[in-house]
């Protein structure tokens, strides 16, 4: 599993920022402090939020390694994710509570076991 620090240099590359010193200057920072991160230093929360923001990547992900980078954007339109979403709302009221439970205890039994942390 990566550090903190590793998905910072993997989103900077994903972003084609390949100068830390840019990065630094977009969140007002010493170019030191993104050396630190690099290097999985202490960070505060508002810099995670603000870096986060800046190279468009999940606080989720980048804080705790959970997730995927891409995971704070919804799924685009059309996609298999947003039509199953859709039907599940239409469903969802003709649904009784023991057809919820069955659904809701498959959809568990197939979802690998959540991160204990």
């Amino acid at each position: 599993m990566s550090n903190r620090g590793e998905r910072m240099m993997e989103a900077m590359q994903a972003r084609g920022l390949t100068k830390q010193h840019a990065l630094a200057h977009a969140l007002d920072v010493n170019e030191s402090s993104i050396t630190r991160w690099k290097n999985n230093g202490p960070m505060s929360v508002d810099s995670a939020v603000l870096l986060c923001r800046e190279l468009d990547i999940s606080l989720d992900w980048f804080l705790n390694g959970t997730g995927a980078m891409n995971a704070h954007k919804p799924p685009p339109a059309g996609s298999s994710e947003t039509r199953l979403l859709a039907c599940l709302r239409r469903v969802e009221p003709r649904l009784t509570d023991r057809s919820k439970s069955l659904l809701i205890a498959f959809v568990d039994s197939i979802l690998p076991e959540p991160r204990r942390i």
